[in-house]
């Protein structure tokens, strides 16, 4: 009789605390995703003006996918990312693949001038960067430097980007 008493009294005590485990984010770890507001030069990979969603994996790689205005056109952007440090802040390199719907940005003004006969066709670049992200609980900042190589033109190229983001 004793028994099932003491079980009773217990039950209530594991379902609470099974609730509040799966509500509470977990301490010392960032956010695994993130939405981010993002903004950069020419050859940013989300645009001048656009936004990145990110996942970050419990090894420290951030897989992102974005997209704004690269005005004239869309510019679309994939980018992997590798995070140093902890405390929620961190050193980043970067490496992504973007692309602008209308405008081929490697090509020189003689180029593009040609009436579109070029062999230089492709909007396509990548790009490597190196800079800092701030992950911390819901507030995400990055800012990454980048040299970007394009598939028109031998000649590399820089951009800068970085945002402001809601992780959950």
């Amino acid at each position: 009789m004793r028994t099932p008493a003491l079980l009773l009294l217990r039950v209530p005590s594991v379902a609470y605390a099974d609730l509040v485990d799966a509500s509470e984010r977990r301490a010392g770890r960032p956010s695994s995703w993130v939405v981010r507001a993002e903004g950069g030069s020419a050859f940013a990979p989300y645009g001048y003006a656009g936004g990145a969603l990110s996942w970050l994996t419990e090894s420290g790689f951030a897989f992102e996918a974005g997209a704004g205005g690269g005005f004239p056109g869309l510019q679309l952007g994939l980018a992997a990312r590798r995070l140093f440090g902890e405390g929620g802040s961190y050193l980043v390199t970067e490496i992504a693949l973007a692309g602008n719907t209308r405008v081929n940005r490697g090509a020189s003004e003689a180029e593009r001038s040609f009436g579109g006969a070029s062999l230089t066709r492709s909007s396509l670049w990548t790009d490597i960067g190196f800079g800092f992200e701030q992950r911390q609980d819901t507030l995400d900042v990055s800012v990454v430097g980048c040299i970007v190589f394009t598939t028109s033109s031998l000649t590399p190229q820089w951009a800068i980007h970085g945002g402001v983001g809601f992780g959950f």
